[in-house]
């Protein structure tokens, strides 16, 4: 197991106001003189889930590590309106992360889904287009990119991750599509709603009984504060995504790369590979053995694979 931090490295909390006033909960830990990476968390759970990632010394050596609940999540704000979960305020969230701390052009790590479903009658989608995306944190990149230029960041790592809406059903596994989404959504059969989300949970990983119940318990918790009749606003009508800065970036040779696991349940990691044809800074890491959450389960190889990358990306020389 990776080393502890030194007690001297405090964790850093606070709520960031973003564009529209949302409140934004927002960490960091680390070195602020150092490059940064930016952690975002997967749908329905909450920046905890890099709990061990944040006292990583292989990390801390060499970055500043700082993360956030999105919109709708956690201990963020959780606006009701579809036209809050603009692209634009979702980029908006981030850069006011990011300057709250005092970080400039970071390395963006996106964990987890995005998709599209055709939603249950009874959910939260039914006033929805009949096909709806669902949210994804790789693809908060692009609207990042979108919004705040091609520049924007240094580098962007999809963990297990779909890279922008569009490519969501041909990524998203038909359990994600056809069991977790409509679960999730329900709102009307509260033991369909906790029974989904329990699943939802222990599946994210391929051994849930090594996982401490606190861990369980806790990634399982943050599901709670996820409202059902809001869970599809953040890639309702009001989020339109245009890629255009994101294929850019990717075809002018931003570095960008994939870690997928051969025993994700949620992701079909070649499908994230061809949505990705093109881009000339494309590296690819399968994990023998990885989970959805394999940045967990796989921790060593999680920070050995995304610490190289990212030293060579901010061309620091390991010491």
């Amino acid at each position: 197991m990776a080393g502890v931090v030194n007690a001297t490295l405090a964790l850093t909390e606070k709520f960031v106001s973003s564009s529209d006033g949302t409140q934004i909960f927002a960490q960091a830990v680390g070195n602020s003189r150092l490059p940064a990476l930016v952690f975002v968390h997967g749908f329905a759970v909450s920046a905890l889930v890099w709990a061990n990632i944040f006292r990583d010394t292989n990390l801390l050596r060499y970055f500043y590590l700082v993360a956030y609940d999105l919109r709708g999540h956690g201990r963020s704000g959780k606006p009701g309106m579809p036209e809050e979960y603009s692209t634009k305020l979702l980029a908006d969230d981030f850069v006011a992360v990011t300057r709250a701390f005092g970080v400039e052009k970071p390395l963006y790590v996106g964990w987890s889904l995005g998709g599209t479903h055709r939603p249950n009658p009874k959910s939260a989608a039914r006033s929805l287009t009949s096909l709806m995306h669902f949210h994804d944190t790789g693809s908060f990149a692009s609207d990042v990119l979108e919004h705040y230029g091609v520049d924007a960041l240094a580098g962007i790592v999809y963990t297990t991750a779909v890279p922008y809406l569009a490519a969501s059903p041909k990524v998203l596994t038909s359990y994600v599509q056809n069991t977790v989404i409509p679960g999730l959504t329900d709102l009307t059969n509260s033991s369909l709603a906790l029974s989904t989300r329990i699943d939802m949970t222990t599946n994210l990983f391929s051994h849930p009984e090594k996982a401490p119940a606190e861990v369980l318990w806790s990634w399982l918790g943050s599901s709670a504060l996820l409202e059902p009749a809001k869970a599809t606003l953040i890639s309702g009508p009001g989020r339109v995504q245009d890629t255009a800065n994101l294929f850019k970036a990717g075809q002018g040779g931003l570095p960008v790369l994939v870690v997928n696991g051969d025993e994700d349940r949620y992701v079909v990691g070649e499908e994230v590979v061809r949505a990705l044809e093109g881009f000339k800074g494309l590296e690819v890491h399968s994990v023998r053995g990885g989970s959805h959450a394999l940045f967990w389960e796989r921790q060593v190889v999680f920070v050995g694979v995304v610490g190289e990358f990212a030293r060579r990306v901010f061309k620091r020389r390991v010491g």
